[in-house]
C-alpha cells in the first residue's frame, strides 16, 4: 500500500549460514568492506558496497550511557508498564535469553537508534526473568555487528555468537527475534525449537498473501506448517504502541508457551462460560415469551 512510508528491507546472505533482512538501505553487504581488485578504484567500489561505519568517536561507553539513558525513559512509557503486567500473570523458568537480527548500534544510520529501543525492551524482560532465575545466559547474533558492538555487549554481559545462534534456543529459551522476516525465522531459527518465551513478529499460520518471491513461496508450506504448529501451543498479547519511536517496537508481539493442563483448564473455563451464557439465554429467552403470553388477550 503507497503512502505509508513503509520501510524497504533486503535480504542480505552472509558467511555464517543464515540471512539477515537490513531495513531502508539498499545494495549493501555484510563483508568486510573489502573486495578483490587493485588500486584505488577497487577499493573505492568495495566502500560503496559495504555497510556504513561506525559513527566517528562512538566507543562502547557512550553506547552504554545512551543504553541506561534510553532504559530510563521506556520505564515510564505506557508500552513498559503493558509488557510488566504481561509478563507478570505467570513464573517463568527461563535459563537463557536470544537476541536475533537486531542490527548494529555504532554503525552510522538512523537504524542504530531503533536498535537501541530494541535492546532495551530485550534486557528490560531479561531483567524480569532473572527475578525468578538470575542465571539468565545471554546470547546475540547479527553479522552487521562491528567491534564496537561486541564491547558494548560485553558491558551487558550479552555473547556475541558467531556460529547457530538456534542452537541456544531450548524450552527455557526466551527468544527475542525483532521484524526478522517469516520465511526466515521459522525455518532457520525456530524450527524443531519450543521456546517458552517469544518477543518479536505475529507469527501466523498462513503466509500465503505475503508469499510474493520465489524464494518465500519455495518456503510457504514448510513456514505455514511451522506456523501452525506454533500458535496452536501458545497465547499471545500485542505489544502496547510506543510513542518515543514509531518504527522500534510497534507491531510486536509476545507468545509465551502453554502447558497442556494449563490449555485444558483454560477450555474448562471456556466451556463453562459458554454454557452460562447459554443458560442465561434460554432463561432471558422463556421470560420474554411469558411476558408476551400473559400481555395478550
Amino acid at each position: 500500500m503507497g503512502g505509508r512510508g513503509r520501510v524497504k528491507r533486503q535480504q542480505v546472505d552472509t558467511e555464517d549460514g543464515w540471512t539477515v533482512i537490513t531495513h531502508g538501505l539498499s545494495n549493501l553487504s555484510v563483508g568486510q568492506g573489502k573486495k578483490k581488485g587493485k588500486g584505488k578504484a577497487g577499493s573505492s567500489n568495495a566502500q560503496a558496497g559495504s555497510m556504513p561505519d561506525p559513527v566517528q568517536g562512538l566507543t562502547a561507553e557512550k553506547l552504554l550511557q545512551d543504553f541506561d539513558n534510553r532504559t530510563e525513559k521506556w520505564e515510564t512509557t505506557a508500552c513498559a508498564q503493558h509488557l510488566g503486567s504481561a509478563l507478570a500473570k505467570r513464573e517463568w523458568a527461563v535459563d537463557g535469553a536470544v537476541c536475533i537480527g537486531i542490527g548494529s548500534f555504532s554503525r552510522d544510520w538512523e537504524h542504530r537508534h531503533r536498535a537501541m529501543w530494541q535492546l532495551v525492551l530485550f534486557m528490560t524482560v531479561v531483567a524480569h526473568l532473572r527475578d525468578s532465575n538470575a542465571e539468565v545466559k545471554l546470547h546475540a547474533q547479527e553479522p552487521a555487528f562491528t567491534s564496537i558492538d561486541h564491547e558494548f555487549l560485553s558491558l551487558l554481559s550479552v555473547h556475541v555468537c558467531t556460529d547457530d545462534i538456534a542452537a541456544h534456543i531450548t524450552p527455557r529459551t526466551f527468544v527475542f527475534s525483532p521484524f526478522v522476516d517469516w520465511y526466515i525465522l521459522l525455518p532457520i531459527f525456530l524450527k524443531d525449537k519450543d521456546p517458552v518465551l517469544y518477543v518479536g513478529n505475529e507469527i501466523l499460520d498462513d503466509y500465503t498473501a505475503f508469499a510474493q518471491s520465489e524464494d518465500k513461496r519455495a518456503k510457504l508450506a514448510e513456514c505455514n506448517g511451522l506456523g501452525k504448529k506454533w500458535v496452536e501451543k501458545r497465547e499471545m498479547a500485542k505489544m502496547g504502541d510506543f510513542e518515543m519511536h514509531p518504527h522500534a517496537l510497534n507491531g510486536m508481539v509476545v507468545y509465551w508457551l502453554v502447558e497442556r493442563e494449563e490449555s485444558e483448564e483454560n477450555e474448562e473455563i471456556l466451556g463453562s462460560e459458554q454454557e452460562k451464557e447459554a443458560e442465561e439465554h434460554s432463561t432471558t429467552t422463556e421470560h420474554g415469551q411469558g411476558m408476551g403470553a400473559a400481555a395478550g388477550p
